[in-house]
């Protein structure tokens, strides 16, 4: 069973692959024109900056928060980030993305970080002892 610290870890590096994805597709916006993905850059930012947050929850003693924080997140993530872009390519193709490459690292990294929040949102990981540093 994947510790709790581990855990954070692996959700925090998803967190830093999401945004480098949506840094990247606005920089590729302004460059060619042409974004990695039709997803909202801005607000998807602003979405993985305050579940970014979310991860310190449990070094304040907040476990249950941060496992009701993974359940939105789940829904969240998984609901548009996995779901809503195979439902997207399958109705339109690529359309909406640059490149059949550009949608499958879209949904490898929702995928990878949905895994991860299902595992929190279960509470599926193991508990520091007490009185550990985590």
């Amino acid at each position: 069973m994947m510790k709790l610290p581990t855990l954070i870890a692996l959700q925090a590096w998803y967190a830093c692959m999401a945004l480098a994805y949506l840094l990247l597709s606005e920089w590729r916006l302004q460059a060619t024109g042409e974004a990695l993905s039709a997803v909202p850059r801005g607000s998807s930012m602003v979405l993985f900056t305050g579940y970014s947050l979310t991860l310190l929850l449990p070094r304040f003693g907040f476990e249950q928060s941060y496992r009701v924080a993974m359940v939105i997140a789940v829904l969240l993530f998984c609901g548009s980030g996995v779901i809503g872009n195979m439902i997207r390519f399958l109705q339109s193709g690529l359309d909406y993305y640059a490149s059949f490459l550009a949608f499958t690292i879209a949904v490898a990294i929702n995928l990878f970080g949905s895994v991860l929040n299902i595992i929190a949102a279960f509470g599926w990981y193991s508990r520091p002892n007490a009185g550990s540093v985590h």
